[in-house]
């Protein structure tokens, strides 16, 4: 049995519990090596700081090598903390997918609406400036060399974003706006205009709240038989954004569009989404789906 503490962020065909037994989910082949999900990271420092157990989430970095919880474990090692705690609570809510009809979660107090995880500021938000560090990282996905960089490293900004470089993150709307100039006066340009990039209008693969890469996977398992109703139980019981989305996008119409190159099928125990005639599970983004197509 692994371990995540609440809310509990269950993974397929893994078995992780809580206080009550947990499903078994199964995920795409490559979500240990995704970024990690900022939301879901400052949704865990609530738990942590507001009486969650810490040692349930390092025993589950260390034995899933979840990404969140990884991320939350080093700002906590570092000393970060939520200093916003008047706005939140730790209670349990009813819930009809919970074991004795309630869940666990972090909520606005005074409410029962659970929080997304980007009300959370947290003490290491002081230390460095965001909207530098998402000027460096759209710089950096704009093709800038990490080399380039490596002088300025004492700048705390600078340092912060090609560490989430290494590790992942890249700007996600980089067809809004584009470099212009070399050496010292190169600057980023909202595209076709003379308006200097606003910061605020950067979006990092982080600030999602799922992993893509599992979203894709779980359509598809749907997509091949699997229950629609087992990953909308997930959503609302156990704070997983990955099946909720799927189900979401499912629920709106969007399609696989290379299903007929996968299939559902037991491996090892494991009902896993393989490639036709393999045995190796898929990752999520193998998966074409119609939204793909919109520009």
């Amino acid at each position: 049995m692994q371990f995540k503490s609440c809310p509990l962020i269950m993974k397929r065909y893994l078995a992780v519990i809580l206080m009550w037994p947990g499903l078994a989910f199964a995920q795409s082949a490559d979500w240990q090596q995704v970024i990690w999900r900022e939301p879901q990271v400052r949704y865990l420092m609530a738990d942590m700081t507001l009486g969650g157990n810490v040692a349930l989430y390092r025993d589950y970095a260390t034995r899933e090598k979840d990404p969140d919880s990884i991320e939350a474990l080093r700002l906590w090692d570092a000393g970060a903390r939520v200093v916003n705690t008047n706005e939140f609570e730790r209670r349990w809510l009813t819930n009809k997918f919970g074991r004795d009809g309630r869940v666990m979660r972090i909520v606005h107090r005074g409410t029962d609406r659970t929080i997304t995880g980007n009300e959370v500021l947290l003490s290491s938000d002081f230390l460095i400036h965001q909207a530098s560090v998402r000027i460096a990282l759209a710089e950096l996905t704009l093709g800038r060399p990490v080399a380039t960089l490596q002088g300025a490293m004492a700048n705390p900004e600078v340092a912060e974003a090609v560490r989430r470089w290494t590790s992942g993150c890249r700007v996600v709307n980089t067809n809004l706006f584009e470099a212009r100039g070399s050496g010292s006066d190169r600057r980023l340009y909202f595209r076709n205009t003379d308006r200097l990039l606003d910061p605020f209008f950067i979006r990092l693969n982080s600030d999602v709240p799922y992993p893509e890469t599992n979203v894709r996977y779980f359509m598809t398992d749907i997509a091949l038989g699997g229950s629609i109703e087992f990953d909308r139980a997930a959503a609302e019981r156990d704070h997983e954004m990955g099946c909720l989305e799927a189900v979401r996008r499912t629920e709106e119409g969007f399609k696989v569009l290379n299903l007929d190159q996968f299939e559902r099928q037991r491996v090892d125990g494991k009902t896993l989404i393989t490639r036709k005639g393999s045995s190796r599970r898929i990752s999520g983004m193998e998966v074409q789906l119609s939204s793909d197509l919109v520009p």
